[in-house]
């Protein structure tokens, strides 16, 4: 079983020790694992009024330091606009001329200055902002870090800060999911389906879904077991490795009135959840970035070594009713980065005896290239004997 990556326990000798740095006019301040995995090493630190020159901080900023903002949030959130539609200033395309492949390029661009981007930083104590005037309200804050900060101060990359706020916001207003035609809500570390047309491509599938007893695989929010209802599957299993989602999953189960046809079981890896059982469809929007997860949120997008894909290719077939069918959705973004995702992936399809008997696909910018990846939905079935 993969291990997951921990949540909430920081004293686990399992969990890295985060850094503490010596900010001016602050004191000891900590940096949590989970920021310093986006940014990097901090090696020169600076402290600066986010009123100043936003062109004089982000030539700072390029030039490899590391900088506190203060004053008043909305200059700060400035700051951070302008280095970021700027961007290209902080890495020059010339730094990757070097790379053979233009997706490479172009993959390697976005990276650095993501990662730069995430040395612009706050500092905060429990839910609140230090040395930033006129704050966001961020109730809550310290329930969607990975290793809680108490009463300490710590340092996090504004990017950070601002993903965590729509976060928090989500969790509060509900996220309007259209294939659904209702809201659910978000909890921390659950994977988010910020993308509304991925999980919308299993709509195409409805007829393949009705009156049909459905697994769904990796559920996180629940979205792929509330769609399969409402398109008329019978009845829904869902399963997940991450027990955050097992509560996230529930809980939107129970918003929508629908606990009398899906199932929720507890957090168990891959198959180990439905010993025994088995389905007419089983529903898996697989991780298919290769990476070593960080976080419990991570575990829905990266899969080391194809851990997931291949444990899960390799187990289906007992759990699949005879005529029985898997839609899986997969990505080419390991392979736009010069991976081997697609072809290991049919590769482990024809290993196990499966076929594609129909495929859907669309092209959307992804987050992780900063060009554009393919998404797939593949419906799968057993290749005939012989």
């Amino acid at each position: 079983m993969c291990p997951l990556p921990r949540a909430k326990d920081s004293d686990s000798p399992d969990e890295p020790r985060p850094l503490c740095f010596e900010v001016p006019g602050f004191g000891v301040c900590v940096y949590p694992h989970e920021f310093a995995v986006f940014s990097g090493d901090i090696a020169q630190l600076e402290v600066h009024d986010a009123r100043e020159d936003p062109e004089d901080l982000q030539r700072r900023l390029a030039a490899g330091f590391s900088l506190v903002l203060t004053g008043p949030y909305r200059f700060v959130d400035a700051v951070y606009r302008y280095c970021q539609h700027f961007e290209e200033r902080l890495v020059p395309a010339s730094m990757v001329a070097h790379l053979a492949s233009r997706w490479e390029r172009q993959a390697a661009l976005t990276q650095h200055r993501r990662r730069l981007l995430h040395h612009l930083l706050v500092v905060g104590r429990g839910d609140s902002l230090v040395g930033v005037d006129d704050p966001p309200d961020a109730t809550d804050l310290q329930d969607w870090l990975q290793a809680p900060t108490g009463d300490r101060l710590f340092l996090m990359p504004v990017r950070r800060f601002q993903r965590l706020l729509t976060d928090l916001r989500r969790a509060h207003e509900g996220l309007a999911i259209d294939a659904l035609g209702a809201t659910i809500t978000i909890l921390p570390h659950v994977y988010v389906p910020s993308d509304q047309s991925v999980p919308a491509m299993f709509t195409e599938y409805a007829s393949l879904l009705k009156d049909r007893c459905v697994l769904d695989m990796g559920t996180g929010t629940g979205i792929l077991a509330l769609l399969a209802v409402q398109l008329g599957a019978a009845r829904v299993v869902a399963t997940d490795v991450n027990p955050q989602a097992v509560a996230n999953a529930r809980a939107n189960v129970e918003r929508l009135g629908l606990g009398h046809r899906v199932e929720i079981r507890e957090a168990a890896d891959l198959f180990d959840a439905v010993p025994g059982e088995a389905f007419d469809v089983i529903l898996f929007n697989a991780p298919w970035i290769q990476g070593q997860p960080q976080t419990l949120y991570d575990v829905g997008l990266y899969d080391p070594g194809y851990y997931v894909l291949d444990g899960f290719l390799a187990g289906a077939q007992p759990h699949l009713k005879p005529d029985g069918a898997i839609l899986l959705q997969y990505s080419n973004v390991s392979q736009r980065r010069s991976g081997e995702g697609m072809q290991h992936l049919f590769d482990t399809l024809a290993l196990h005896g499966w076929v594609v008997a129909s495929r859907r696909r669309l092209s959307r910018l992804s987050r992780v290239l900063g060009s554009r990846e393919t998404v797939y939905l593949f419906e799968l079935r057993q290749a005939a004997e012989g």
